[in-house]
């Protein structure tokens, strides 16, 4: 009794503490508890790494401004032990931005982080401001680069109307890679950023008001997002964004600047072999979230959304777990499922949140069939247990290579998802279901691997459910009404359902014969 007074008690302070915490945050900042209007928030992160030569160290790094169709939400930086300057230019600034980090005297391999939040305004607003101009570079005035740029503008002009078909001649002169103009000004410039900066200077030197811009392109999370670079050309009205080589303008909807003209993007003082690297990740957040959290609301700085963009794509997938375990709970304490194993199912669940549903199914059935053909091999050589497993888990990886092989190779999308499977409990899952074949027959075994994709299948569901991660990841402390759940279901030793309708024929025979069994 004294256990059960312990186990009421326990359960209705996780419930009064993870509802009570989550009213408090609808209340006092504001979170909704239904999303109603969304607007897309990118949390995009630079990490700048450079080996620092034991001398004083300054490192510059351009960022973004308020824009037409995306506003800054939010910025900060963390370093280890070095001084910030966030001031030098403010967020409303459409010119050059960027943000300094200094230390007196740095060696080794340095990390520094820069993370700023992005919306996507409900309507363009018009910026005021003039960008900073780019000059035409000194090479280009005067000699062979000179030369070969005023040739190709003759040639351009003859056959352009205006500043967009200009620039659509432009590249077409630029694919000729056997005219010698192009090969003058392509000398040495192989990467992107090279050429387009050939562009630039060409377009600058027919007269166009240009500067180069550097961008990305917002969308979906991404640990790894390249910063491409293209020219913005204006003239009166007009703008369009050019890239070298691509006769058609960039369609700019989704892209955001995250430089525009001025200087280099990063700059290092005291240190070597200087990168930067750029990671995203996109939230579907109501509206009044997006206020709030403009508005600076001292709770908003304990929210999930503080945390590096690694840790929030980890946090969105580990706090939906718990949802699995109580699609578990239910399915096998009060339905009665049989699974193989106890939480196989959850992980099989998040295979499928990343592969898709039906492919994650056939990859699943592909690749523990083949493991058992070969693990029914392995039991005639008489091998112990756990170098039997182990053998297990390397065929199931190579099983899992040659499937990323031929998905590659045959350009199948579907195959190469299989290595997004657990290894390890595919190869246990393997060996259980062997070991079960052996003892209780395949219909066990039948029995349950389909339990098993039944509990998966309903939990990939549960934890790809739009709302509930909207909810868990903005009121974290849902999860305490989840333990609640899960711990009154702990001492719950009734029958389960499987086993009222194995023996119902039973009771109906009872009432039949007068109700007495």
């Amino acid at each position: 009794m004294k256990s059960r007074v312990q186990l009421r008690t326990l359960i209705f302070l996780l419930l009064m503490v993870g509802l009570g915490t989550a009213f408090y945050m609808h209340k006092k900042i504001g979170y909704p508890f239904v999303p109603r209007e969304k607007v897309p928030v990118w949390t995009i992160e630079a990490k700048v790494e450079f080996d620092a030569l034991d001398e004083p160290v300054k490192v510059s790094l351009a960022i973004p401004g308020e824009q037409a169709l995306y506003g800054v939400l939010d910025e900060s930086a963390a370093s280890d032990d070095y001084g910030y300057n966030p001031g030098l230019n403010s967020k409303e600034d459409v010119t050059f931005r960027k943000v300094v980090w200094s230390k007196e005297q740095a060696e080794g391999k340095q990390e520094l982080y820069y993370r700023v939040n992005i919306f996507r305004r409900t309507q363009a607003v018009q910026l005021m401001g003039d960008v900073h101009l780019n000059e035409v570079d000194p090479g280009y005035r005067e000699g062979p680069l000179a030369v070969a740029a005023d040739q190709l503008i003759a040639e351009a002009q003859k056959y352009s109307a205006d500043m967009e078909t200009f620039v659509a001649h432009l590249n077409g002169l630029f694919a000729k890679k056997d005219n010698q103009n192009v090969q003058t000004l392509l000398a040495g410039n192989t990467s992107a950023l090279a050429r387009n900066r050939v562009l630039l200077n060409v377009a600058l030197k027919a007269g166009y008001n240009a500067h180069l811009i550097r961008y990305l392109e917002l969308g979906e999370t991404a640990n790894r997002v390249p910063l491409q670079s293209a020219v913005f050309l204006h003239e009166g009205e007009q703008s369009i964004l050019a890239e070298f080589g691509r006769v058609q303008p960039i369609e700019t909807e989704n892209l955001l600047a995250w430089q525009r003209g001025g200087p280099a993007l990063l700059e290092v003082e005291g240190g070597e072999n200087v990168r930067v690297a750029f990671a995203m990740r996109v939230q579907q957040l109501p509206a009044t979230i997006v206020q709030q959290s403009a508005a600076k609301n001292h709770l908003a700085s304990f929210s999930l959304l503080n945390l590096s963009i690694e840790q929030q794509n980890a946090y969105g997938l580990l706090l939906m777990i718990p949802f699995g375990a109580l699609v578990v709970v239910l399915m096998r304490n009060i339905i009665g499922v049989k699974t193989s194993g106890t939480f196989m199912p959850i992980l099989l669940a998040m295979a499928f949140l990343k592969t898709d549903l039906l492919p994650g199914l056939m990859l699943f059935a592909l690749v523990v069939s083949v493991g058992l053909i070969v693990r029914s091999y392995l039991s005639k050589l008489d091998l112990l247990l756990v170098p039997r497993i182990s053998a297990v888990v390397i065929v199931v990886i190579g099983i899992m290579v040659s499937f990323g092989v031929l998905g590659a190779k045959f350009e199948l999308g579907i195959v190469e998802s299989v290595t997004l499977f657990p290894t390890i409990i595919l190869a246990w899952t393997v060996e259980r279901l062997s070991i079960l074949w052996e003892e209780d027959g395949p219909s066990e075994v039948a029995l349950q691997t389909s339990g098993s994709l039944l509990v998966a299948v309903i939990a990939y569901w549960v934890m790809g459910n739009s709302t509930l991660k909207y909810l868990v990841f903005v009121f974290p402390s849902l999860l305490f009404v989840v333990l609640a759940v899960i711990l009154s279901l702990g001492q719950y030793a009734g029958y389960r359902v499987s086993e009222l309708m194995r023996f119902a024929p039973f009771f109906d025979d009872g009432n039949d014969a007068g109700g007495k069994v």
